[in-house]
């Protein structure tokens, strides 16, 4: 079983990396008009995965004040926390894990978990849970937005197995999981699903509303800082129906 946990996330490299996008990329262009498109200012916003802060601050900036920012990672969440203090923000910041969160059910009217976080959870069934309780934190009505990679099984096929025998961190379930190395040169984890594949998990898995998929690089212009923090990546915006109970 992999830990939700990752080495990575404590590496300082990699809190440099974050804390430096916390500070100074904060929101892309695309997800500024997808909050901005589906989440009112006065919304209960869960930030998931958030890292250093990068999106709670840019939340925060553009005048939304209810937000809940959570990551695993308690080197991430301290460093947040800094930042935070440092800017005088009023955002929550707490260390959590997305497959149990400690919030009630209907708390929120927005989520979002950026940066290909929720397929960089390392076990099919830790995602599932992590969909399912983001599902249930939702108000009926709700939207969850996450963005992902989308395999392409040739170039899939050609590395996977790369570094299946050097990393004793993670394994190898299921294709699609992807082991690599990151720009600062430590191992993570991704599952690459196809479009129809994750199509069918949310369907069957959850009662969640897919009311949009969209391709960053072929929608919107980021900045050059963005492109080289960041390669193209797909966005889903999920809506929890009206009509459910939990």
């Amino acid at each position: 079983m992999n830990n939700n946990d990752k080495k990575v996330f404590h590496n300082q490299n990699t809190l440099f990396k974050y804390g430096n996008a916390a500070l100074n990329i904060k929101l892309w262009n695309s997800e500024k008009y997808l909050i901005t498109k589906y989440a009112k200012l006065d919304d209960n916003i869960l930030d998931l995965g958030v890292g250093s802060g990068r999106t709670s601050f840019g939340m925060y900036e553009l005048g939304y004040q209810n937000i809940s920012a959570i990551d695993i990672s308690s080197s991430m969440i301290e460093q947040a926390k800094w930042i935070n203090q440092k800017l005088n923000y009023k955002i929550l910041f707490e260390i959590q894990d997305a497959t149990k969160l400690s919030f009630n059910k209907n708390a929120f009217d927005f989520a979002l978990f950026s940066f290909n976080g929720w397929a960089g959870i390392p076990s099919e069934n830790a995602r599932i849970k992590a969909l399912k309780e983001i599902f249930r934190t939702l108000k009926p009505g709700g939207i969850y937005i996450f963005s992902t990679h989308l395999r392409n099984d040739e170039r899939y096929l050609k590395n996977y197995q790369k570094y299946l025998v050097s990393c004793d961190e993670f394994k190898y379930e299921m294709y699609g999981d992807y082991i690599f190395k990151n720009q600062e040169d430590h191992y993570d984890f991704m599952h690459l699903y196809s479009l129809n594949e994750l199509l069918n998990l949310i369907k069957i898995n959850t009662k969640f509303q897919v009311i949009k998929v969209l391709d960053r690089d072929r929608n919107f212009i980021e900045s050059q800082m963005v492109l080289e923090f960041a390669d193209n990546t797909t966005f889903f915006v999920l809506k929890k129906p009206f009509n459910t109970e939990i």
